[in-house]
């Protein structure tokens, strides 16, 4: 019975390409509870069905308990059907590893990111590329594993540490589903109490047969919960940046929305802020700052940030506040977050009722070109032609400028 159980334990982690699918529940079209079902169902379906056919394969012909434990499938396709048959399941077997490392990182990114984002992870974790990914949390997503490959090479020891995060994940989320409100019904709540039990069971199992995957989570743990800490103290020792928006309304003058409007677009940066505002004094006109965090990641709506809860843009409208006092522009932020850039910033400039769009000069490179094309021709095909798109770059004509004259009354509420 003991064997049996370990057997079942380990065909048990065949499924868990279902966990990948409710990772994704967030961002399915609606209703979720239905594409869910669907994609579920041929997941579950898929995995049965093809298990099955391997274990009669292997039962027909055996090989051995202990040979070819790391490429049964290609063995038997060499055995069946010939060289062409094994050397395409190896091939269509690479690319679905490549895949699965790939869908592996982006999970790790992306919970680096929301996590950074609720104030669970310290805020570097937040810093997006020009492809709108965090870039540090992929960099840790791409070492981790390189680092685990130089203490666990065999793929037994390599499924144990996924096995152990795996169900230990799903054995939580079945747990709390037990006992939610929204279940309603005893018997749905019944049966995924004891799917929990099972699930418990089984990770019980992993961690006295497979202690080094036991260190692995206890590692793992102990980095998060350490980096959690740390965060959590920072936050309590520094004040939290406060007043940014009674600081924006207080440096409007009473005709700030009357004057004439220029937008410049930033994705996080205020480099090009001598140039825009000395442009904008020029033109006795106001700034909009309009901030676009270009989010490449599949988190669901219910990450989405605002300006209270982004650090990173309360820093960026704090430094574009001291420097638009000094050259006398008012500035009017604007921010959004999404995976369309150019349709947000377009948006802004209609709802601000710029008569300019600023954008500063674009350091990718061709392969960006290529894939995403150009920035600047995406954002006039979207603007009207009354709006024109101005290409700028740090240090023009505003290094000369002129201290600015003193800002006008603040608006009183």
């Amino acid at each position: 019975p003991w064997q049996l159980w370990r057997a079942f334990v380990h065909v048990v982690l065949a499924l868990s390409g279902v966990e990948a699918i409710a990772n994704l529940t967030g961002v399915m079209k609606k209703p979720v509870f239905q594409t869910a079902r669907k994609s579920i169902w041929v997941v579950a379906g898929e995995v049965a069905l093809f298990n099955l056919i391997l274990a009669f394969a292997m039962v027909a012909n055996p090989p051995g308990r202990e040979s070819h434990v790391g490429d049964m499938m290609a063995y038997q396709a060499g055995f069946y059907v010939g060289k062409w048959g094994e050397f395409l399941v190896r091939g269509v077997g690479g690319l679905l590893l490549l895949s699965a490392a790939n869908t592996a990182v982006n999970g790790l990114m992306s919970i680096t990111y929301v996590m950074s984002r609720d104030g669970e992870l310290p805020g570097v974790f937040q810093k997006l590329n020009g492809f709108g990914a965090p870039w540090i949390g992929a960099v840790i997503a791409t070492v981790a594993p390189v680092l685990v490959l130089f203490f666990a090479h065999d793929i037994n020891t390599l499924a144990s540490l996924y096995a152990i995060g795996v169900v230990g994940a799903v054995a939580i989320n079945c747990a709390l589903c037990a006992f939610h409100p929204r279940l309603r019904k005893m018997w749905r709540k019944t049966l995924m109490g004891w799917l929990a039990v099972i699930l418990i069971a089984i990770w019980i199992t992993l961690a006295f047969t497979k202690l080094h995957a036991v260190v692995f989570v206890c590692v793992v743990l102990l980095i998060g919960l350490s980096l959690r800490a740390i965060t959590r103290y920072a936050q309590k020792r520094r004040p939290k940046p406060s007043l940014l928006r009674q600081a924006i309304v207080e440096q409007l003058p009473i005709d700030a929305l009357m004057r004439p409007k220029l937008l410049i677009a930033t994705a996080g940066s205020a480099q090009l802020a001598d140039t825009a505002l000395d442009l904008a004094r020029q033109r006795n006109a106001t700034m909009v700052v309009c901030f676009v965090r270009d989010v490449a990641l599949a988190i669901g709506s219910e990450a989405r940030l605002t300006l209270e809860s982004d650090p990173a843009a309360q820093s960026l409208f704090a430094e574009w506040l001291e420097a638009g006092h000094r050259y006398g522009v008012p500035i009017l932020p604007m921010y959004d977050t999404g995976g369309n850039s150019a349709e947000m910033i377009a948006e802004a400039a209609a709802i601000s009722g710029a008569e300019r769009v600023l954008i500063g000069t674009s350091r990718r490179g061709s392969l960006h070109q290529l894939i995403k094309g150009s920035f600047q021709q995406k954002l006039e095909d979207l603007l009207p032609p009354e709006i024109p798109v101005e290409v700028i770059s740090p240090g023009g004509n505003a290094a000369q400028a002129a201290p600015a004259q003193e800002p006008a009354a603040p608006v009183s509420h």
